[in-house]
């Protein structure tokens, strides 16, 4: 007869290990709660002995049910419990599958109903042991070093604050920056969150059609810039805005309703208050050119914050002791996010560098500052290895680490990095409307062998899976569409686009329970994930996505041209050169001045990026271009309305 307290010994023993299993599904499904349908299939368990456990760990208030929606969220216990652990463990020395548990409660600190995003960015590192500590370190033009500390950065933000405040911008109000890497587009941006307003960044290269597009989009009520970049806004858009401008960046006369930036701030008195922002409140509305070349509003909610977090710890590896700089523009994402957000939250420095940029300015200022964590993309990193003629000895950089996002990272690149810059390059990827994703990460503990061509595994946090055409998760090696299972990935946070719903529609094709990128990829049975392409065939160049059918709008709107088609020619440095073959209306006859109107047209439609370094006149369009007839259309110009 068997043994009953070992048989009640084994039956305990199981029990325990599949209630273990039920708090882990739970877990990573973070604050979204798990529904009981999704705890029987993910644990594997029979639906009966789901229900039993459920109950059981209700009763210890290691879980804890939402009466309304019947879903299943970690209980009040879990939290007491794991307090007490963090005193002994730190993220650095988790396992992978613990740091993956611990991404889906890391939001936890960005949901709620009373979160003072100004105080997390800027004030509680004024006020705690880093109260000396640096926000910015600024590199001029001119070579000139500046730095801002989190104490003055409280001050003149509050100070601002109270300057948009007098202009009547309240909580919910878009207020939109079109500055250069500075320290005012830092003050700004905390003035404009102190007040829970929304910041809406613009990118300085842009022109007029696509900045007045956003700011009127956006519903933007004040516009922060330069005297010579102010012109930028249409007449009419202009006209229904307040305007500060940034003295000293041009001498184009201003108007005289316009406020000067540091003027009005040293006359202004401090805000001392802070406004309370919740978890799925907008603070950033950042605009991108994403599906189409359709400008499109993409609502960063302060729960985003979560995922930002995370990967400027683990995707980025970013210390106390590290001197960060990512070259993104902070009008993108990786900018915004990885460049001013992150360090912010982190209480950290970044570094910002204004006016022309080369290879040249990337090694003094790595050289100068002793920056040992860098981030930036392809192209930067192709420009620093074809100007191996001025790059600095090994003896004068210090970099640690080194990280690329924007496109594919050839294993040329990685190679080289690793024998010039003494550092292994790790590739990151992910969307403005999703942050990083899919990474090589930085952190000692997630780091993995990566095989050629892989852009790395899914984030903690993020579930990410291949789809068919039908909306069917493929098997492993299969091609397909890179897509995020939204059920099983607490850190994905975009639900849609701002007053506009089709491009909402194609990201969501499926339903609600995947996000779809637009790119094609493959995942190994190691979990190793390879982009193989986008599906709107757009052509990377220096970095920038170009959509030929909104280039090839500008162009056949000129009157000389009847025909126009875009191309991507390979390119050693640039990934890509955009070329745009051309046949004229009869009556006019190719030249290179003629060449030269029709791209000072383009000029007028679309950003410097988007025009086309060559121009090629023919007779007729070549059939193997696949050429058809196109006329200039609202959707596709960026920044006409």
């Amino acid at each position: 007869m068997p043994d009953a307290d070992a048989a009640e010994s084994g039956t305990g023993t199981q029990s325990l290990q599949r209630a273990v299993i039920l708090l882990r599904e739970v877990a990573s499904h973070g604050n979204r709660g798990a529904r009981l349908t999704d705890l029987v299939a993910d644990s594997g368990l029979s639906k009966a002995t789901v229900r039993r456990l459920l109950a059981a760990l209700i009763r210890e208030s290691l879980l804890e049910q939402d009466e309304s929606t019947r879903r299943y969220y970690l209980g009040a216990d879990t939290f007491v419990l794991g307090t007490i652990a963090a005193a002994r463990f730190g993220t650095h020395n988790l396992s992978p599958n613990a740091v993956a548990r611990l991404s889906a409660l890391s939001h936890a600190k960005y949901v709620g109903e009373s979160i003072p995003l100004a105080a997390l960015l800027c004030d509680r590192h004024k006020i705690s042991e880093r109260g000396s500590a640096v926000a910015l370190v600024y590199e001029s033009a001119a070579g000139h070093t500046s730095r801002l500390t989190y104490a003055e950065l409280s001050d003149y933000s509050r100070r601002f604050a109270a300057v948009l405040r007098g202009l009547g911008i309240r909580k919910g109000d878009a207020v939109a920056t079109l500055l250069p890497k500075g320290p005012e587009l830092l003050i700004a941006m905390l003035a404009t969150w102190r007040l829970g307003a929304i910041h809406v960044p613009l990118f300085t290269a842009f022109g007029s059609p696509a900045i007045s597009f956003r700011l009127n989009h956006s519903g933007s009520k004040v516009l922060i810039t330069t005297r010579s970049l102010r012109s930028s806004a249409s007449a009419e858009v202009a006209g229904g805005l307040r305007a500060v401008v940034v003295e000293g960046y041009g001498a184009v006369p201003g108007h005289t309703k316009d406020l000067s930036f540091w003027s009005s701030l040293h006359m202004a008195t401090p805000l001392d208050n802070v406004a309370s922002l919740r978890g799925e409140d907008l603070f950033v509305l950042l605009y991108t050119l994403s599906i189409g070349g359709t400008p499109k509003g993409i609502p960063v909610p302060v729960s985003a914050l979560a995922g930002i977090e995370e990967h400027m710890r683990l995707g980025l590896d970013l210390r106390d002791d590290d001197v960060y700089w990512n070259l993104g523009d902070p009008a993108w994402g990786g900018g915004l996010y990885y460049a001013i957000i992150g360090p912010l939250l982190l209480g950290r420095a970044t570094v910002l560098c204004d006016g022309p940029f080369d290879a040249g300015q990337i090694y003094r200022v790595l050289a100068k500052h002793k920056a040992t964590n860098l981030a930036a993309s392809p192209y930067w990193y192709n420009a620093m290895r074809s100007f191996e003629k001025i790059q600095p000895g090994s003896a004068e950089l210090r970099l640690r680490v080194a990280s690329s996002v924007g496109e594919l990272l050839p294993d040329e690149l990685i190679n080289w990095a690793a024998e010039r810059l003494g550092v292994r390059l790790h590739d990151h990827y992910g969307q403005a409307e999703t942050g990083v994703f899919v990474s090589n990460h930085q952190a000692v503990t997630l780091q993995f062998r990566r095989p050629p061509g892989s852009i790395g595994h899914q984030v903690p946090g993020f579930k990410v899976v291949i789809l068919d055409a039908a909306g069917r998760e493929c098997p492993i090696g299969q091609k397909g569409e890179i897509a995020i299972d939204t059920e099983k990935s607490p850190l994905h946070w975009f639900d849609r686009y701002h007053n506009e719903s089709e491009g909402t529609s194609v990201r969501y094709n499926f339903g609600r329970r995947y996000y779809l990128t637009g790119d094609v990829g493959r995942m190994d049975a190691e979990g190793n994930v390879y982009f193989l392409g986008t599906k709107e065939n757009a052509i990377s160049s220096s970095g920038y996505l170009v959509v030929p059918s909104q280039l090839e709008a500008a162009l056949t709107s000129h009157p000389a041209v009847a025909q126009a088609v875009v191309v991507g020619r390979p390119d050693r440095l640039r990934g890509e050169v955009v070329k745009a073959f051309v046949v004229l209306n009869s009556g006019r006859r190719p030249s290179a001045d003629v060449a030269e109107e029709i791209a000072q047209h383009a000029r007028g439609q679309l950003p410097p990026y988007s025009l086309p370094p060559e121009i090629e006149f023919v007779a007729r369009m070549p059939s193997a271009l696949g050429w058809k007839s196109r006329q200039p259309t609202e959707s596709g110009v960026a920044g006409r309305k």
